[in-house]
């Protein structure tokens, strides 16, 4: 309640200077310019300071050109906001050649096949595989000595 209170009270200060400026000014059309005049030159103030910063942040970026051409180290970024990373990539423009593509693709290729090997499923498939691959070759094994067994043992009853 007192907390409202004040609020009625600070709206009804408000309302009171804003009347006593109205009143002081004049008529309301002598406002109304004055307001437009104040209101335009915000605004034109505003618009140079927008022009302003891009020219100073070509020129900044210019001179860290500059600098990584004489040391040979890549530039570092210190803000790492998503808004300003993404404002640095809208100037930028990546020519590809056929070539690039082409490796681009085959890279593609290599990260997508390794990252279905990676996958759980997929190794289960491959250890069965596997496993079924070694039992068939065991098997063969073990008839490989069943016929040499038998051929011995063929050998003894003849002799």
């Amino acid at each position: 309640s007192a907390v409202n209170s004040s609020l009625c009270d600070e709206k009804l200060k408000k309302s009171v200077v804003m009347l006593l400026e109205f009143e002081s000014q004049g008529n309301l059309q002598d406002a109304f310019l004055k307001k437009k005049s104040d209101f335009i030159q915000k605004c034109s103030k505003r618009v140079e300071q927008i022009k302003n910063r891009p020219s100073t942040r070509r020129q900044v970026e210019k001179t860290v050109m500059k600098t990584t051409e004489k040391s040979c180290f890549p530039p570092q970024v210190h803000s790492s906001s998503p808004a300003t990373v993404q404002l640095k990539k809208v100037g930028e423009v990546k020519v590809s050649t056929p070539e690039d593509r082409k490796t681009s693709a085959v890279e593609m290729q290599q990260r997508t096949l390794r990252l279905y090997n990676q996958l759980s499923e997929v190794k289960q498939k491959k250890e069965e595989k596997t496993r079924r691959e070694v039992y068939a070759v065991n098997r063969e094994k073990a008839k490989e000595f069943q016929k040499k067994t038998l051929e011995r043992l063929r050998a003894k009853k003849m002799h």
